[in-house]
């Protein structure tokens, strides 16, 4: 059920009730309802709903009881918005009561139709006195008196028994029933034992329970020979079993129940009953698997149904000397002969000398160190024969890996100079014929040997025709002349440049 809003009937609206209490001829009909998102106070003295920006036509209610009002609102339009007060127009125009708070109340999307619910709250008897123009689509909540919408209890509720404003249905009823023990079965024979002040059954209510022992027995002519009463429990050290008397007398064989077995295994590797184990069970191979040889074991093996042998054949030293079989293993003894055979090869006098780039050596006895050495750039240069060129050799050679860079070819001539790479990247836009000097980026310390130019453009084009040209270079740079075929189009990007040098 909803929380009453606490509205505020208008000095207007009090006025026209006033005179529909009093029998006069004016029925008090509330026919719209204003919506605003203005906060405002809640006066009795408004005439108008401040900040009103909708007027809804749909509106229902009907009088839940003499002093709480059920009022539906229905709005079927795209229009979306928040409300935070809420208006009630007569069918004359008149603002008859007012509601305002803080925060939205409702809310509506575009995508959605808003129906809601509200129950307004008056003084007493003020309810029955108001009527509504368009009463299609009301449902109030369910009185008593009022057909409308009510909840349904739940089973804890209907057990509960204090919820005054929910409705049983029939299959919540049942199961309030399938709990329910009638007055005249309460403790009584064949009805329901009840519990005394302490929690537990009264004496009346429950047979005399006598102890219960427990009786050893020599065998089952002693067990039926024991002053036993029904539920005493008989261990016969004959069979190791136990029985408990189930009824008078206990000479009678069939007064015992057996509730025991002898059980000197409980359980085999987790598994009671009939237990069958597998190989699986206990972490064992299974006797279909095979272990088979290879290598130095091939052709040796088989089924782990039977027992198995590997034999791994040792050479002999004269076989191990020989270095002819590869089906047999060594072992210490026989690598001795190995070892020693090679000692025997290497007298302490033996000295090995370094030739060519190789330097260093001496006795072997003292374990001498064999070298190649380097070369640097400089003994590149000088083209020394003893030295060996290395990675470090080309990497120390100078260079510039720019746009604008040199390279250092490792090829001295007899003089030891060494060709030098030199390139420029020329960029920027030329329209005319001209000129344009450009520094190499080192100066060439000898001479220059041979270099081109090539026009550069930003984008494919066939039609730009400015061509360019080398022109008096030196060891400082060059100049790069441009020339062009006619007017047409005359346009370079810019140019590269190369020259090989010394």
């Amino acid at each position: 059920m909803t929380t009453p809003l606490e509205i505020v009937i208008t000095d207007a609206g009090r006025a026209a009730l006033v005179d529909a209490e009093g029998g006069g001829t004016a029925a008090v009909v509330i026919a719209e309802a204003g919506l605003t998102d203005a906060t405002f106070v809640a006066a009795p003295t408004l005439t108008a709903l401040p900040g009103e920006f909708k007027r809804v036509a749909a509106i229902s209610g009907t009088a839940a009881d003499p002093d709480t009002l059920h009022l539906v609102i229905r709005d079927s339009s795209d229009d979306a918005y928040e409300a935070r007060g809420l208006g009630l127009y007569l069918a004359d125009g008149t603002l008859f009561a007012v509601y305002g708070q803080a925060t939205p109340f409702l809310g509506k999307f575009a995508a959605s139709h808003f129906l809601t619910a509200i129950d307004l709250k008056f003084l007493s008897g003020e309810a029955d006195l108001i009527a509504f123009g368009d009463t299609n689509f009301l449902n109030p909540p369910a009185t008593e008196a009022e057909k409308g919408v009510a909840y349904l209890a739940t089973i804890a509720e209907a057990l509960a028994g204090a919820v005054a404003d929910k409705i049983i249905t029939p299959a919540t009823m049942a199961a309030v029933l399938a709990n329910y023990v009638a007055a005249d079965q309460l403790g009584v024979a064949g009805g329901v034992a009840t519990l005394g002040p302490d929690g537990k059954l009264l004496l009346s209510q429950r047979p005399p329970i006598d102890l219960i022992d427990v009786f050893p027995a020599a065998n089952e002519a002693a067990m039926l020979a024991l002053a036993a009463t029904v539920g005493d429990f008989a261990v016969r050290a004959d069979s190791g079993l136990v029985y408990v008397l189930q009824a008078a007398p206990a000479t009678v064989l069939a007064n015992w129940l057996e509730i025991s077995t002898p059980a000197p295994v409980s359980s085999v590797n987790g598994k009671v009953g009939t237990v069958v184990l597998t190989a699986a069970d206990v972490g064992a191979a299974p006797a279909a698997r095979a272990i088979t040889g290879a290598g130095l074991l091939a052709g040796q093996g088989g089924s782990l149904a039977a027992d198995r042998a590997f034999n791994l054949p040792i050479a002999s030293p004269a076989e191990a000397l020989a270095a002819a079989l590869n089906n047999k293993a060594l072992t210490p003894a026989s690598l001795e002969a190995v070892l020693a055979a090679i000692a025997g090869k290497a007298s302490g006098g033996a000295t090995v000398t370094g030739g060519g780039l190789v330097t260093g050596g001496g006795a072997l006895s003292a374990n001498p160190v064999l070298s190649v050495i380097a070369a640097t750039v400089a003994e590149l240069a000088a083209r020394a024969g003893n030295r060996a060129i290395a990675p470090s050799t080309l990497a120390n050679l100078p260079k510039s890996l720019t746009p604008n860079g040199y390279l250092t070819l490792p090829f001295p001539d007899e003089e030891g100079r060494m060709p030098i790479l030199q390139w420029v990247a020329y960029r920027g836009v030329i329209t005319v014929e001209g000129a344009v000097w450009v520094n190499w980026p080192i100066v060439f310390p000898n001479g220059l040997l041979f270099g081109g130019v090539t026009g550069w453009l930003a984008s494919p084009n066939i039609f730009r025709d400015l061509w360019t040209q080398l022109t008096a270079p030196n060891n400082l740079g060059t100049y790069v002349q441009l020339q062009r075929e006619d007017g047409n189009n005359s346009r370079v990007d810019g140019f590269d440049v190369f020259m090989l040098g010394y």
